[in-house]
Formats: structure tokens, sequence, C-alpha cells
């Protein structure tokens, strides 16, 4: 009960933020969603409050998903959200394709990131979104140390670092165009759109086209 207390109360890491910024100005309302790697749910939960008309979660913890069931309970969300445990690349055949796939802080809990990348976008109508992290040297150092003690300890998953250049032609690849760049000290935050698609952007309340920025004031 505590921990669902605290989830209710906790607001959005910086990163999701940004996200949630850039998925409300292009239009999120009627939209249905796919995030992989959802966690406890406080990101999607957010856009079902903006209007998005349905969540798909996939998420490897079990005890993560049960916050997000709990949360969805609390919010009133339960009817409007699917839960799926597991990895996303062995589930994708159960998946129907999303208007727009979130993937916040996952690629690098991927021993095939690219296989990851394809599939989701695969299954991206309109935006596909993402955080990964940026190419510095202490953030590399960082990764494969956890990567390290991780291989001591039986886990779902692994951790890996990918190039930021090799992530963005992924995602080029795949038929999407970059619309939004932002970051954090740690993070890169981007969002894509489905080439061909453009003539569905600028339905929400903010910015209607391309935009980069940058602020690299928190993790």
């Amino acid at each position: 009960m505590n921990n669902q207390r605290q989830e209710e109360r906790a607001g959005l890491e910086p990163n999701q933020e940004q996200l949630l910024a850039a998925l409300r100005a292009q239009g999120i309302k009627g939209r249905r969603v796919l995030e992989i790697g959802c966690g406890t749910g406080r990101l999607h939960h957010r856009l079902l409050d903006e209007g998005a008309a349905s969540v798909v979660g996939v998420e490897f913890s079990a005890a993560y998903l049960e916050q997000a069931k709990a949360l969805a309970r609390a919010q009133g969300h339960e009817d409007r959200v699917t839960y799926l445990e597991g990895d996303f690349t062995e589930l994708a055949g159960q998946i129907e394709p999303a208007d727009v796939t979130i993937l916040d802080k996952v690629v690098h809990c991927y021993q095939e990131p690219e296989r990851l990348v394809r599939q989701s976008t695969a299954h991206t109508r309109f935006l596909y979104a993402l955080t990964f992290p940026r190419d510095r040297w202490w953030i590399r150092l960082l990764i494969r140390s956890v990567a390290t003690v991780m291989r001591f300890f039986p886990m779902l998953w692994r951790i890996r670092f990918s190039r930021p250049e090799a992530i963005r032609a992924w995602v080029r690849e795949a038929g999407f165009v970059r619309l939004c760049h932002d970051e954090t000290k740690m993070w890169h935050t981007e969002v894509y759109v489905r080439r061909g698609e453009t003539g569905e952007l600028g339905r929400g309340d903010g910015l209607g086209s391309p935009h980069e920025k940058s602020n690299g004031s928190a993790l």
C-alpha cells in the first residue's frame, strides 16, 4: 500500500517530462499507445490522463507490473490498459500495431537492441518516442560496470551500451524522420514520425513543427 501511494504521488523524471511534452504537442488524444518497458506505469498513466485512447504496456518485471496495475485501479484506467509480462521481441506477434510507441530507457536493456528497434518500429503507425544513453565516457563506463556486476546475478535482462548514431540509423531505416530532440546529462530524448504521416502532426496544444533543443540541467 505504501508503494502504491508513493507511485501516485511521484512525478515524472526529467526525460519523461520531455517525452510527454513532445507527444502532447503532436497530439496524443485518441491515440493507441504501446509502451515497451513500461515499468510502474507513471508515464503512460499521464498519457491516459492527457486523452490517449488505450495503452498496451510490456514489462519484464512482474513486480513493476503489479504496481502499474495498482496505479491503473487507483486512477480509474483499468478498462484502457493491457499489460503483458515478458520480452517484447518474443511477444511482438501477440501485439497489435500502435499509433504511438514509447521506449523510455529500454534500448540499453536488450542484448539485441537492433532487433528491438526494428520490431518496435514495425509496430508503430505514427510516432516513435525513445530515450537512450548519451555517448559520454563516464556513461559508457557506468553501463559497462553495471553490466559486469549483473553477470553474477540471475536476471531476466542485461544492459549494454549502443552508440546513439546506430540507434538513430535503425529508426531512420524503418521509415521514420526525427521530429524532436532533447537531452539531460545522461539521456537523449527523441521523437520520430513515420515518413508520410506528417499531415497528422500538430493536433495537440503545443508545437506543430519539428523542433530541436538541448537541456543538460538534470539527469
